[in-house]
């Protein structure tokens, strides 16, 4: 009887043990991106490394409503942004309105973002609906990154009333070239240093009224002569140049967290080896704004449907060489639906992994979780 009793109670014990692992424990919660991107498609996800502007979405010109086009193509078109020109916007209730109703059309969020630096490149201030901030040139003469620090505070604020989660700023150029008409009075100045803290204060002040900014035009769009919206614009810097003067601000705006860093379509050979946009190539992106600068945020390309880009590549070519060379998202291709089947492509054929896209997507969707879109 007493072996029988110890049989049964060994019994008992390997029971208990074995169904122990299974009592009370669940499976692990995924956070907001790993759950977003559960719930992609390997086709949702090569839309969301898009930002175009709402006419590439909907086919029609010059939206100020969202149509019910738009509504139809963003259910097949979940892009990762939607970015606003100044014949988008009619007035302040308008462009509100308008916003909303692009944020709502998307079911994964989608960044609305807008080109508002001041002065001459102001959407919205040129028309009286937010604060005109000025040409940047003119904070910079100050000499009080205080003053930048104000700016930004002002554009995340006024940006964020309308909607917008998004400003293409701060000019992180520094003019070294006298010559240099396509930034000008863009930029903060001519003394990388003051440049720097100025770029610093902006960012830091713009992403506090929870508006993500973007750095631009990397590595520095101030030695060129050229107009990259033209065709193609060539700096002679060399990288121990860059690194003395232009990369300054840059580092500058990283380190204050910037969420993203807009590449420049220039060239520079003398980095390079040869006259690749740095939107395109790997040396800039991969090697020195991922690597030297250690930047761990989303890279987006300046506009592609610039001169500097079609005068010589077609959209499907540079979509995939601008992804290839480590950008995160794509701005304004001048085709998107050939730029997105030709990724399409080369993730089909090998060219590109599914672990890249995403890569790139995780990337996309933490700032927007950061900045509360998810």
């Amino acid at each position: 009887m007493r072996r029988v009793l110890a049989v049964f109670a060994a019994a008992l014990l390997f029971c208990s043990c074995e169904a122990a692992p299974d009592r009370g424990l669940s499976e692990p919660k995924l956070s907001p991106v790993e759950a977003a991107m559960a719930n992609m498609t390997l086709d949702g996800k090569l839309w969301q490394l898009f930002f175009v502007t709402p006419e590439a979405v909907s086919g029609w010109p010059a939206e100020k409503a969202v149509s019910e086009d738009f509504l139809a193509f963003a259910k097949k078109r979940p892009v990762g942004g939607i970015i606003l020109f100044a014949d988008n916007i009619a007035s302040r209730e308008q462009v509100t309105a308008y916003v909303n109703d692009i944020k709502a059309g998307f079911v994964t969020p989608v960044f609305v973002g807008v080109d508002e630096e001041g002065g001459l490149v102001s959407r919205l201030g040129g028309k009286g609906i937010i604060t005109d901030n000025g040409d940047m040139r003119d904070v910079g003469d100050t000499g009080d990154s205080s003053a930048a620090g104000a700016v930004g505070g002002r554009l995340g604020s006024e940006l964020s009333a309308l909607g917008f989660n998004l400003d293409f700023a701060p000019v992180a150029d520094t003019i070294t070239n006298p010559a240099n008409t396509e930034i000008g009075r863009r930029s903060f100045g001519t003394d990388a240093e003051l440049v720097s803290g100025m770029v610093e204060a902006e960012t830091e002040a713009m992403q506090s009224a929870g508006v993500s900014a973007v750095l631009k035009h990397f590595p520095g769009h101030g030695s060129a002569s050229a107009n990259s919206h033209n065709g193609i614009s060539v700096s002679e810097r060399t990288l121990d140049e860059l690194e003395k003067a232009d990369l300054k601000p840059f580092k500058a705006g990283i380190a204050a967290g910037a969420d993203f860093v807009m590449v420049s379509h220039i060239s520079l050979p003398n980095v390079t080896g040869n006259e690749t946009p740095c939107s395109l190539s790997p040396a800039i992106i991969t090697d020195l704004l991922r690597g030297e600068l250690g930047f761990e945020g989303v890279v987006i390309t300046d506009a592609l449907n610039m001169g500097a880009v079609t005068s010589v590549y077609g959209a499907a070519e540079a979509a995939v060489m601008a992804f290839e060379a480590g950008a995160d998202m794509l701005l304004m291709p001048e085709n998107l639906t050939e730029a997105h089947a030709a990724l399409a492509k080369a993730v089909e054929e090998g060219r590109i992994s599914e672990a890249r896209v995403d890569e790139s997507v995780k990337r996309i969707l933490s700032v927007k979780e950061k900045r509360g879109l998810l």
